[in-house]
């Protein structure tokens, strides 16, 4: 979101602020990742989060290659290499002959990263655990409690994201209770750039089953007066210099913050539930727009996801199993770090 805002008040002689990206675990031996590979050769790369495609240019040739394939395309000519790309945590990572094959013995790396390089990093994300504390959420077949469900999954969601580098921020941590408040302020600060709500779902049709996730539709005049949304509108201008003689600079600012929010947060929602369907045995039940209190009322892009019923005897056996849990945890994080990287974010 830092960037977002520091280009939009550039726009408007505004002043922003930076963050400072966290270190990067190592990738495994032998492997290197295709984005530290751009960094190095100071060349520019494009990756496609749902056709697992990676594209690259250097010295007017257009390299492409598949994850768990073991084929380069190099303009015309077709290289075999080693072994296949391989996906680790969000991260292309390319086997060790790679780097040969493509850019030969005598290239040398250059000195400087291109900073207009399509391969963007999500720095900062709040993860939501839903619920909490007094409040159980949904109960589920065998006293399933929703609160302690998406906990795990949110504790596991935000070891998978530290290990690409992404600094995360839990809005519980624990069994305690969150207000709806205290969780969208945590979204709107310039240092974060996207919010991320995990629940279950419930119904009392037994046979309800499968994976929805939702973001923010259309807001409305009522939506944007409530007083938390204002509050956190306030908060995140006063960090900011703005001129005062140019007229609604801080509307014209704020509309255009939820604007992309509704745009991105739109595209995220659909490649999560893409990703959970292709990663996991359940069924798709769409992204959808909604209205809920963490989705209209954060500034950042936000998504809430329902990661299956409690109340559906098949679904609350695997919601029950770590296993899946984790399951979960990496689909949702492939999904929205692929989407990043896809979008340009």
């Amino acid at each position: 979101m830092t960037k977002l805002i520091a280009l939009l008040l550039c726009g408007f002689c505004l002043a922003g602020c930076a963050t400072t990206r966290p270190p990067v675990v190592p990738p495994p031996s032998g492997q290197v990742s295709a984005q530290d590979l751009c960094r190095k050769y100071n060349i520019a790369c494009r990756w496609d989060g749902v056709s697992q495609a990676i594209t690259m240019f250097y010295m007017e040739k257009k390299i492409q290659a598949l994850v768990g394939t073991d084929v380069v395309l190099i303009g015309n000519n077709r290289i075999t290499l080693s072994a296949p790309l391989t996906s680790n945590r969000g991260l292309v990572m390319l086997p060790p002959d790679f780097e040969r094959a493509i850019f030969g013995s005598e290239s040398q790396p250059q000195e400087d990263y291109v900073k207009g390089s399509q391969f963007k990093r999500l720095k900062s994300v709040v993860i939501d655990a839903g619920h909490g504390g007094k409040d159980s959420g949904a109960v589920g077949m065998a006293k399933v409690k929703e609160k302690d469900i998406v906990l795990d999954v949110a504790r596991r969601l935000r070891k998978v994201f530290e290990s690409s580098g992404v600094q995360v921020i839990m809005t519980r941590d624990s069994d305690a209770f969150i207000s709806l408040n205290e969780r969208t302020a945590m979204a709107s600060r310039p240092d974060v750039d996207l919010f991320v709500s995990i629940h279950a779902n419930a119904n009392k049709a037994r046979r309800a089953n499968g994976i929805e996730v939702y973001y923010m539709g259309t807001i409305t005049a009522e939506d944007r007066k409530e007083d938390q949304r204002s509050g956190n509108e306030k908060k995140l201008c006063s960090l900011f210099n703005m001129r005062n003689d140019i007229p609604d600079l801080k509307t014209i600012v704020l509309n255009m913050l939820s604007e992309h929010k509704r745009s991105f947060s739109s595209g995220l929602s659909a490649a999560i539930a893409r990703g959970l369907q292709n990663e996991t045995p359940r069924r798709n039940r769409g992204s959808k727009p909604e209205r809920f209190f963490v989705l209209r009322n954060t500034l950042v892009p936000a998504v809430l996801v329902e990661v299956g019923f409690i109340t559906s005897p098949k679904e609350a056996v695997l919601l029950k199993d770590g296993s899946y849990r984790q399951r979960l945890a990496e689909a949702i994080a492939k999904s929205i770090l692929g989407y990043v990287y896809a979008s340009g974010f």
